[in-house]
């Protein structure tokens, strides 16, 4: 078996009972107060679309291009739905024919005729 030699000297190794024993420096920082992390996302996503135009002016017409569409589609659902009523009426008209509708008449036989 090979020993690996190590950089530093054992003088100058942490001792094992330390708590950040080979940890590095910036690692061993344990943040305890601060901004909740949704406060740093949308502060770090605000300063993206400040400092980026482009991306800006791309979600910008997006988002108008997006309601576009909504409204687009709104409008051609209710003029499909408008124009569909007359047709449904006369399909289910044509479907069902209207009852025969007769006055009451006297019955002929029991009229007597009067020559005049």
């Amino acid at each position: 078996m090979t020993s690996i030699p190590l950089i530093e000297t054992p003088e100058l190794l942490p001792e094992a009972d330390e708590p950040a024993a080979g940890i590095p420096p910036l690692l061993s920082l344990v943040p305890q107060a601060g901004p909740p992390a949704f406060a740093a996302l949308a502060f770090g996503a605000a300063l993206l679309l400040l400092l980026v135009p482009p991306i800006t002016l791309v979600a910008t017409l997006t988002g108008v291009v997006f309601l576009a569409a909504v409204a687009l589609v709104t409008v051609l659902v209710l003029a499909g739905a408008i124009l569909s009523v007359p047709v449904v009426l006369v399909r289910r008209l044509r479907g069902h024919p209207l009852p025969h509708f007769s006055l009451p008449v006297p019955h002929l036989g029991s009229v007597k005729v009067r020559r005049v």
